[in-house]
């Protein structure tokens, strides 16, 4: 009697792994070209797949996603996120201070600061504190004395700029003139008197 068997011979899909690399950028400049390592594949084969970045330009950390089907031939892939991170612009904001000065006349000196290359979301602040306190409004200064002040341009998308210039306030000349003035021999001192001017 002749004897027969049945069998099966099955392949199943071999596991690959799409991992997106991780990029980064400069705010302001072009995104670079995105790539991926693929790990699992046997000889020259290949899998594909397209990688796009979450939406956004300010500084911050936006996923890489890689896609495609999950079923592809002989492999079933497995996608992995990367991190795409902008960072800050450098040497793009600038501060400059100017030092004033003027001969005190009752009124205040106020505050002069050049600031260059400022875009929208910059905070100018000032500090007349070793930056221990920070505040929008420009100091001044009325009278007769010297005040440094600390001025710096924020914004989440670039380096912190900061300046440091003074406010200074002189001295008015005043001039006192005594009042000429006579009296006869022996009799009382008359009230003495000056004149102020300045």
């Amino acid at each position: 009697e002749t004897a027969t068997a049945t069998y099966t011979l099955k392949v199943t899909p071999k596991t690959v792994t799409v991992t997106a690399n991780n990029k980064t950028k400069v705010y302001g400049t072009s995104d670079p070209e995105f790539d991926a390592t693929v790990t699992g594949l046997l000889g020259n084969d290949t899998v594909d797949y397209e990688l796009s970045r979450a939406k956004g330009e300010n500084v911050g950390s936006y996923a890489i996603t890689p896609t495609g089907d999950k079923d592809q031939g002989n492999y079933t892939v497995t996608y992995v996120n990367g991190t795409f991170t902008i960072t800050k612009a450098t040497n793009v904001l600038t501060v400059t201070g100017t030092n004033l000065s003027k001969m005190y006349d009752g009124t205040a000196l106020e505050s002069a600061a050049a600031t260059t290359n400022i875009t929208e979301g910059t905070t100018i602040e000032y500090s007349t504190d070793n930056g221990q306190n920070w505040s929008e409004t420009a100091p001044s200064r009325t009278d007769v004395g010297t005040t440094t002040v600390s001025v710096r341009a924020t914004n989440d998308n670039y380096e912190t700029a900061t300046a440091t210039y003074t406010l200074k306030v002189t001295p008015k000349l005043v001039t006192v003139t005594a009042i000429d003035n006579s009296k006869v021999y022996g009799a009382t001192d008359p009230k003495l008197g000056a004149t102020v001017t300045g």
